[in-house]
C-alpha cells in the first residue's frame, strides 16, 4: 500500500504498451492499475464508476474489468450490509458500521452493483454469474446484537436479472416467473418481504403471471419464521408495497384478497411472536389492514427481555480529557490569544499521545471523530493545517484494508468538515504515499 506500488502505477502512464492491456484507455491506465493494488472495495467501486461515466468505452475492457471487479468482490470485508436499529446510540462501532454500509461496498451491494452495469453489456452473461452470487442466508441475530442485514440489492439485481436476461421464447415458457419464485422460495427473513414485493414493481408481467407472483408472496407471508427487528424495520415500507401489489392486481381484474387477508396474517404473527427490547415498530394505528387489529391478538409473546449491546466510545479516563480539552477550545472564545494558544498546544500533545483501547478501528473511529470536531471550531491558518495533516497521516492507516467501507466513510466526512479546505486535502491525498488515499483523489 506505499510508494513502490503507487510509482509502479505512474511509470505506466505512457509507458511500454506490453506492460498493460493496450484496450485500457491511456487516460485511466494508472487508475486501473493502481485499483488493482488496493482493496477489493476500493477496486470494484472504482471499475463501477469509470464504467459509469464513460471513461472505459470499449465494450470488451469494460465487461473484462467488472467481471474482474466482480471476482475480487467476494473478498469484501463485509459479506452484507449492515443497518443499525433505530435506538443504536451515537459514537459507537455499530452506527460506523451502518453509516458506512451506506457507501454500498459490501460484498453483496458491489457484486450487485457490478451486474446492474453488466446487464447493458451482456445479458447472459450477467444472468450467469448472478447464479454465483450466494444466496443470502438470513438466521435471526441475537437480541445482543443492534444490526439488522439489508439484502435488497439481492433482490434488486435479480429482478433487473428477471427483466432483462431471458429471451422472448423463455418469456413466453414463463421462465422468467420461474426464476423469481425460486428467488422469493429462498427468502427466511421478513425482512427480505419488502424488497422482494418493491423490486417485482421493475418487472414487466402478464396478467397471469402477476397473478401467480401475487399468490407466492401471500403463501410467503403466511409461512415465514419470525423476527422481529427486520420485521419491525422494513413493515411500513412494505404496507405500502403490499398495497401497491395490490392496486396493480386489481387494475388488472385480479382478485388480491388473498394477499391483503396474508399480509395480516403475517403481521399478526410477527407481532404475536417474542421481541427483543426495545420495541421501535409503528404503532398499531398506524398499521392499515382490515379488519383493524386487536390489541389482544399483536400481544407479544413473552421474550427474554433483551435489549441490544453496544460498547460506547470516549468511556476511558484520558478520552474523556481529550474531550474536555476539545470543549475547552471549542466554548474557549472569551480566553486571550495566549490562553487559547496553551490550551491548543495542550490538545494537540495529548492528541498524539492517546491511544484510545480497543481494536485498531475503534481506534481509527475516536481519533478521526475528535479531528473533524477540531476542523469544525478552528478557522483558516496554521493551526487548522496541523488538524489537516494530522488527519491525513490517520486515514494513512492499515484501517484502509481492514475495514475499507468504515476508512471511506471516515475519508469522506473529513473532506466535509474540512469544507473550503477540501481541495487542499485531496492535494495532499495526491502527495501521500497511501494507495487508497491516491486513488480517491485520482476519482474526485
Amino acid at each position: 500500500m506505499r510508494v513502490a506500488w503507487i510509482l509502479l502505477a505512474v511509470s505506466l502512464y505512457g509507458g511500454d504498451d506490453r506492460a498493460v492491456r493496450p484496450e485500457v484507455p491511456a487516460a485511466v491506465r494508472p487508475i486501473v492499475e493502481l485499483a488493482k493494488t488496493a482493496s477489493p472495495e476500493m477496486f470494484g467501486d472504482t471499475v463501477i464508476r469509470l464504467v459509469q461515466t464513460g471513461k472505459i468505452p470499449q465494450r470488451e475492457t469494460q465487461m473484462q474489468l467488472l467481471e474482474e471487479a466482480f471476482t475480487a468482490a467476494s473478498g469484501s470485508a463485509e459479506p452484507v450490509r449492515l443497518a443499525a436499529i433505530p435506538a443504536t446510540p451515537l459514537d459507537t462501532r455499530a452506527l460506523f458500521r451502518s453509516q458506512a454500509g451506506e457507501l454500498r461496498l459490501d460484498a453483496l451491494s458491489l457484486e450487485s452493483r457490478i451486474l446492474k452495469e453488466l446487464l447493458t453489456l451482456d445479458r447472459a452473461r450477467a444472468r450467469e454469474l448472478f447464479g454465483q452470487i450466494p444466496r443470502p442466508a438470513l438466521e435471526p441475530r441475537g437480541c445482543l446484537d443492534p444490526l439488522v442485514a439489508d439484502v435488497a440489492a439481492y433482490y434488486e439485481i435479480a429482478a433487473g436479472v428477471a427483466q432483462s436476461a431471458f429471451t422472448a421464447e423463455e418469456k413466453k415458457n414463463e421462465a422468467h416467473v420461474q426464476f423469481l419464485m425460486a428467488i422469493l422460495a429462498g427468502a427466511k427473513s421478513p425482512g427480505e418481504m419488502e424488497p422482494f414485493a418493491r423490486a417485482l414493481e421493475s418487472v414487466a408481467l402478464e396478467p397471469h403471471e402477476m397473478e401467480l407472483l401475487l399468490a407466492a408472496v401471500g403463501e410467503k407471508l403466511e409461512t415465514l419464521g419470525t423476527d422481529y427487528r427486520p420485521f419491525a424495520l422494513t413493515l411500513s415500507a412494505l404496507q405500502g408495497e403490499i398495497a401497491a401489489l395490490a392496486a396493480v392486481g386489481g387494475a388488472n381484474g385480479l382478485a388480491t384478497d388473498g394477499l391483503t387477508g396474508a399480509f395480516r396474517k403475517y403481521v399478526t404473527t410477527q407481532l404475536a411472536a417474542p421481541r427483543c427490547a426495545p420495541d421501535f415498530g409503528p404503532a398499531r394505528e398506524e398499521i392499515a389492514v382490515t379488519p383493524p387489529l386487536s390489541g389482544d391478538e399483536i400481544k407479544p409473546a413473552k421474550g427474554s427481555g433483551e435489549t441490544f449491546q453496544v460498547e460506547a466510545y470516549f468511556q476511558s479516563e484520558d478520552s474523556r480529557r481529550i474531550g474536555e480539552a476539545l470543549h475547552r477550545l471549542r466554548f474557549g472564545a472569551n480566553e486571550s490569544a495566549a490562553e487559547w494558544r496553551n490550551m491548543f498546544s495542550d490538545f494537540l500533545r495529548d492528541f498524539k499521545s492517546w491511544t484510545p483501547p480497543g481494536p485498531e478501528i475503534d481506534v481509527f473511529h475516536q481519533r478521526m471523530t475528535v479531528l473533524g470536531s477540531v476542523l469544525q471550531i478552528l478557522p483558516s491558518g496554521d493551526d487548522r493545517n496541523r488538524i489537516l495533516n494530522l488527519a491525513v497521516n490517520e486515514l494513512a492507516s492499515d484501517v484502509e484494508r481492514q475495514k475499507p467501507a468504515e476508512w471511506l466513510w471516515q475519508l469522506k466526512k473529513l473532506l466535509r468538515d474540512a469544507g473550503p479546505d477540501a481541495a487542499k486535502m485531496l492535494r495532499q491525498f495526491r502527495a501521500s504515499n497511501d494507495v487508497g488515499l491516491v486513488l480517491y483523489a485520482a476519482m474526485n
